[in-house]
């Protein structure tokens, strides 16, 4: 009985001791597992310290507004040199311009106002916003920040926004500011719904020593072909 009582023990003592080893074994396994942050992949991304400047992507496009330098006249596929002028309040007649003098090989140059035009400027539900007083005063001419240099050229386009029905007054003060005499001259406009015709009257009036060839409309948006088209009907 004494000796039976004795193996009875040992098995007990046995048995709990290996309860304890696996124990002690599962323990030692999760001290040593991976911290939930390196496990899980949610380490912090490295901040970037790159300004826009820094990144082509994400810094203002240099395109949107055009040099007013002069560039040197080129000669286009007729042998003229070719000049398109343009003033752009909004970017409308700027994206136009740019197109035409693109596909003419011509030279684009910027008329920009002395003082630019803010959006307040064009508020033309106001009447008494800069751009309505200054339609509503024939004599006005807002003085320009530069002005093109005609004598290499043959041609001239002048591109504008419609404002009433007739051009800026500050194209007018382009028009007084060089000499057209000689040139050939076209115009052109962007608008929402008024025609050229208005403007065209007008400006041709003031230009009687040039040789003007023509005034289209075009829409905000124009495509390539209908820029296109209506520069083949110039024949320059």
């Amino acid at each position: 009985m004494q000796g039976m009582l004795t193996r009875r023990q040992f098995v007990f003592v046995s048995a709990a001791a290996l309860s304890a080893l696996a124990l002690s074994g599962c323990s030692g396994n999760a001290e040593q597992s991976p911290a939930p942050n390196e496990s899980l992949g949610s380490k912090p991304e490295p901040t970037s310290t790159a300004s826009a400047a820094d990144n082509p992507s994400s810094a203002p496009e240099a395109s949107v507004g055009a040099p007013s330098a002069q560039t040197a006249p080129q000669a286009n596929s007729s042998g003229g040199k070719i000049l398109v002028a343009c003033f752009s309040a909004t970017g409308n007649t700027r994206a136009v311009a740019q197109t035409a003098a693109a596909q003419l090989k011509a030279d684009y140059f910027e008329v920009e106002a002395a003082v630019p035009y803010s959006s307040k400027d064009l508020d033309y539900g106001d009447s008494s916003t800069r751009a309505t007083v200054e339609h509503n005063d024939p004599s006005a001419r807002p003085a320009i920040a530069n002005a093109p240099d005609l004598s290499a050229y043959d041609v001239v386009l002048i591109g504008h926004p419609i404002w009433w029905g007739k051009a800026p007054r500050l194209i007018c003060t382009l028009i007084e500011s060089v000499d057209f005499a000689g040139k050939k001259v076209a115009e052109f406009c962007t608008s929402g719904s008024s025609g050229v015709e208005g403007a065209a009257a007008e400006l041709e009036g003031m230009l009687p020593g040039a040789d003007w060839i023509g005034a289209k409309r075009f829409a905000a948006g124009a495509s390539d072909s209908d820029i296109a088209n209506w520069l083949d009907s110039l024949a320059l």
